[in-house]
């Protein structure tokens, strides 16, 4: 009845660990979220429950309270939806499964349950890195460079049931980067010589 998960928040371009605590109890239907949530964290609710009602869970007959620690930080954006509904699964007992507290989430969900890039992602995960985190869940953006930050492993999940999927033990192929060689193979490269001038530019570039 109760569920901690890992993630990243963000106090401008600087990241800190966010803990994501959920307890569900039997009740009327309710789902709050604390820990100083910005509107945006706060509509996060009502991509939870459809997304959740789209992979086939329901959270009828249930009271759900969701906690970003530390307290006394504001919470922006819809960042921290993928890691929500993961606690709120293990606080149901849906996920059985433990999740070690270096592992983290960082992602937005859509009403089907795909998993979305989000505004800050790179500092977010360069301050997973600093603080130690050895696994990271997280959606592919093609407008982030390719990421090799060992001891960091970084697992690209399209979709919600493909996080849980792999967590419960089942294998993701891993992505595929064939878009981005082809782009970097098709590339028209200027030829230098045909500029006049400008040799120091030309020897920096």
């Amino acid at each position: 009845m109760w569920a901690k998960v890992t993630s990243i928040g963000l106090k401008g371009m600087e990241g800190y660990r966010v803990h994501v605590e959920v307890g569900s109890y039997v009740g009327n239907d309710s789902f709050k979220i604390v820990g100083l949530p910005d509107a945006a964290v706060k509509e996060s609710k009502e991509r939870i429950i459809a997304a959740l009602r789209a992979l086939g869970y329901h959270l009828s007959g249930q009271k759900i309270i969701i906690n970003l620690s530390p307290a006394d930080q504001k919470k922006y954006g819809s960042m921290f939806d993928f890691q929500m509904a993961i606690a709120v699964l293990q606080s149901l007992h849906e996920l059985e499964v433990i999740v070690p507290e270096d592992t983290g989430f960082l992602g937005s969900l859509s009403l089907d349950g795909s998993i979305q890039p989000v505004e800050g992602m790179l500092p977010a995960v360069l301050a997973a890195k600093r603080l130690g985190i050895q696994k990271l869940y997280m959606p592919f953006d093609e407008g982030l460079p390719v990421l090799d930050l060992k001891p960091l492993e970084i697992i690209y999940v399209s979709s919600l049931q493909g996080a849980i999927g792999h967590l419960s033990g089942q294998w993701i192929p891993p992505f595929n980067k064939k878009q981005d060689d082809e782009r970097f193979t098709n590339t028209v490269y200027l030829d230098m010589q045909q500029i006049i001038g400008h040799t120091g530019a030309k020897h920096a570039l």
